[in-house]
């Protein structure tokens, strides 16, 4: 294995570790049994590269969803804290990636992965909104 696969394999791992952490809600968790990466594979395909942009973009609509949710709760409105598997909005997902990373080859697409890891992807803030309004733990 490649010192660059492994690198990606890593950020894959932190994204997975990130996203799944343990966090408990007055109305459920935001964890899943499986990994969303499984997800990510079924829906985008392409390179191992492509996957991992895919999966940013997947992380950061989780985000927002996660916040949607958490906003919801704080108003008293009917809100579904829960894993998020299955549920996703792909075609969302899918249309925020920007159009040429798709069909790139993982060397094509490593300066754009880069890039979009240093942008970050608003998961942290997300729960750290739900924990003030007391959504989650």
């Amino acid at each position: 294995m490649k010192i660059r696969d492994m690198r990606q394999l890593a950020a894959i791992a932190a994204a997975v570790l990130m996203t799944a952490g343990t966090v408990q809600a007055a109305g459920g968790s935001f964890v899943c049994e499986r990994s969303p990466t499984v997800e990510v594979r079924k829906q985008a395909g392409g390179s191992f590269a492509f996957q991992n942009i895919v999966n940013e973009y997947r992380v950061r609509w989780d985000a927002a969803e996660v916040r949607r949710q958490c906003e919801a709760y704080a108003a008293g409105q009917p809100y579904e804290i829960g894993c998020l598997n299955g549920r996703r909005d792909w075609a969302a997902i899918l249309a925020s990636v920007p159009q040429d990373y798709f069909g790139q080859s993982n060397k094509a697409l490593a300066a754009a992965y880069s890039e979009e890891m240093r942008k970050g992807n608003g998961y942290k803030e997300a729960l750290d909104y739900c924990r003030s309004v007391g959504a989650v733990d």
